[in-house]
């Protein structure tokens, strides 16, 4: 049975491909248009995708689409449920007239009405476009749609490898809802809770995000590190009465306030005051208040429902709120938690597996949770497109007998090194396929660094370390150690990873890990290991291979693009090692001698 998967109908649309119940693709638009979260049908990445699996699109059985309310419309209990959630907010917009009544009105109007429905014209646009392309390439399976939400529960449960626990989701909006809670158990998952729209978590740290002068939906994680920076004790009180659980019932409470602040400050402007409410307060203290209104509600909602459930000690977590690494640490610390999973594409690049996934599970009733072989889901660089950058600009590649101690060499001489081998990672995160290697000793590598990659960040670069060092780096380091393979979990780090390797210790202390076995990527952890031989030091800073706004590189001609702009030490493209100081004529185009630009290698190779 061969399902693909495709996700067209907001930001981050891709597409992901099950045969026989395993799954062996899933990959981004925005890998290939070169748009950061790209919306525009994933045509290229479907056929990219059918290609790598040696397949045509008359072979796919089933097309399986993430959509606004799936098949069923609204799941939790029907038509009836479908009115609860029309009446709350409805109901939440009334009470709002009390702010600014006038402004809330044209506010929920356009936005909540106007815009809906033209967004809503043009999804349905994308969608049929996807439709068109494969039908156009022969395609006469059956098509399925699944509820927005439960794609993300899905990602949540089935490759977990949890025979039964608790899924979480929390995000900005599913369209119906922003929060929503499912049991799992023998591969069915049943959702117990919806919280709607008008009370979003997602909503209340996007609207801080925009304040702060950064991309909301995009740049949320450099509210997190700021957040570490700042005393929460300052404005903490304002951000809970903005944002909380209510007491006694099974319900965020978002301040109609938030939204004002989301209407009036649509173009932040350099130099623009802050609302009252925020003035005079610096932007550490400001991000430190709503990461720990958001840790406080969110852990809160999980503890009643692991009270309720007393036997259940395992937690799945989807959705774009869980790209909070230190809230997912709040989470997997608690007393009843034994272990947590969190899906490598918690956002919404994950809906296309979702959808697969749910297609799967509804038409196989033995179908039960996994742990996926892999995360290295995309494709790998071609070995043509190599071969014509290497005659192109006369590239030099150096002579390794053995290519990963080559790289640990150079990573111990303090080198900075790019990798672009093998198949790319699903998810936001670059797990040592396209990944920029560097030695965790210099605390000062966040800042020249991200110099170079034109970055402006508050995190530390992460850290991968060898699962064997887990515990000796890590304080309870093995607790959760599948999703800390995916690097979306902080650890506080002991005193030996603080004294040792201070690259990638946040300020507070934490780190956010990626553990590497050779099982996961054999290169990749004997690069570590290597380094580790020569160094003692069981750890490397591993960031994205990527500039700044731009996605992460897919294929030979991004990642020499981003070697060149961000003047890195050395290169690995597949199992050719590339040195920046033997290569004159990447060197020429480095000293200005030829304009550094996104379409300098686009020009001489186009569609590459």
């Amino acid at each position: 049975m061969k399902i693909l998967g495709v996700h067209a109908n907001t930001h981050e649309s891709g597409c992901a491909l099950i045969v026989d119940g395993r799954l062996i693709c899933a990959v981004s638009q925005e890998r290939f248009d070169r748009r950061k979260m790209s919306d525009a049908p994933p045509l290229a990445a479907i056929d990219a995708s059918l290609e790598a699996a040696g397949l045509g699109a008359s072979e796919i059985d089933y097309l399986a689409v993430s959509d606004d309310l799936g098949a069923e419309g609204y799941s939790l209990h029907g038509s009836r449920h479908k009115k609860r959630i029309l009446a709350e907010s409805i109901g939440q917009a009334v009470r709002y007239f009390r702010y600014r009544p006038l402004r809330l009105w044209k506010f929920w109007r356009g936005h909540r009405f106007s815009k809906g429905i033209r967004t809503g014209q043009r999804r349905h646009a994308c969608v049929a476009a996807v439709k068109d392309h494969l039908a156009g390439k022969g395609f006469s399976g059956q098509e399925r749609s699944y509820e927005h939400g439960f794609c993300h529960a899905a990602t949540g449960y089935y490759c977990s490898g949890f025979d039964r626990c608790l899924v979480f989701v929390n995000e900005g909006s599913s369209f119906i809802n922003s929060c929503s809670v499912y049991i799992a158990a023998r591969g069915r998952i049943e959702k117990i809770l919806d919280i709607p729209t008008t009370h979003s978590p997602g909503m209340f740290y996007s609207t801080i995000t925009r304040l702060l002068g950064f991309r909301p939906n995009r740049h949320e994680g450099k509210i997190t590190g700021l957040a570490a920076l700042g005393d929460r004790r300052v404005l903490g009180d304002l951000a809970r009465s903005l944002f909380h659980l209510v007491p006694d019932k099974d319900d965020f409470h978002l301040s109609p306030l938030v939204y004002l602040w989301w209407r009036d400050y649509r173009k932040m402007r350099p130099g623009r005051p802050l609302p009252k409410e925020l003035r005079g307060h610096t932007r550490e203290d400001i991000a430190a208040a709503w990461q720990i209104a958001l840790e406080e509600a969110i852990v809160q909602l999980m503890e009643r429902y692991l009270k309720r459930y007393p036997d259940i000690h395992h937690v799945a977590l989807a959705g774009g709120v869980h790209g909070n690494v230190k809230l997912n640490q709040r989470i997997n610390e608690l007393d009843q938690v034994d272990e947590i999973y969190v899906h490598p594409g918690m956002s919404d690049c994950g809906q296309p597996v979702g959808a697969a996934l749910a297609c799967w599970a509804e038409l196989d009733a033995h179908a039960r949770p996994f742990r996926h072989e892999t995360v290295y889901l995309g494709m790998a660089p071609k070995g043509e497109s190599i071969d014509a950058l290497a005659a192109r600009y006369e590239l030099v590649f150096e002579q390794t007998g053995d290519l990963a101690d080559s790289v640990a060499e150079l990573l111990s001489q303090k080198k900075v090194v790019g990798i672009c081998r093998g198949r790319m990672e699903y998810g936001p995160r670059a797990l040592g396929n396209r990944s920029i290697l560097y030695t965790p000793t210099d605390p000062a590598v966040n800042d020249w660094l991200n110099k170079q990659l034109k970055r402006t960040e508050f995190m530390p670069f992460a850290p991968v370390t060898l699962i064997e060092y887990a515990e000796k780096c890590y304080v309870n380091g093995l607790k959760s150690a599948y999703t800390a393979g995916f690097m979306t979990v902080c650890y506080d780090c002991t005193e030996y990873m603080q004294r040792t390797q201070r690259a990638v210790v946040h300020v507070d202390g934490t780190a956010r890990p990626q553990y590497i076995s050779r099982e996961q990527n054999p290169f990749y952890y004997d690069i570590v290991e290597k380094f580790r031989c020569r160094t003692d030091l069981p750890s490397v800073v591993n960031t994205s291979f990527n500039m700044h706004e731009e996605s992460i590189v897919r294929q030979a001609v991004d990642a020499l693009r981003a070697f060149v702009a961000s003047n890195l030490d050395a290169l690995v493209l597949e199992d050719k090692l590339l040195l920046r100081d033997n290569n004159p004529a990447l060197c020429r185009i480095l000293a200005g001698e030829k304009e550094v630009e996104q379409n300098v290698f686009d020009q001489d190779f186009p569609g590459m």
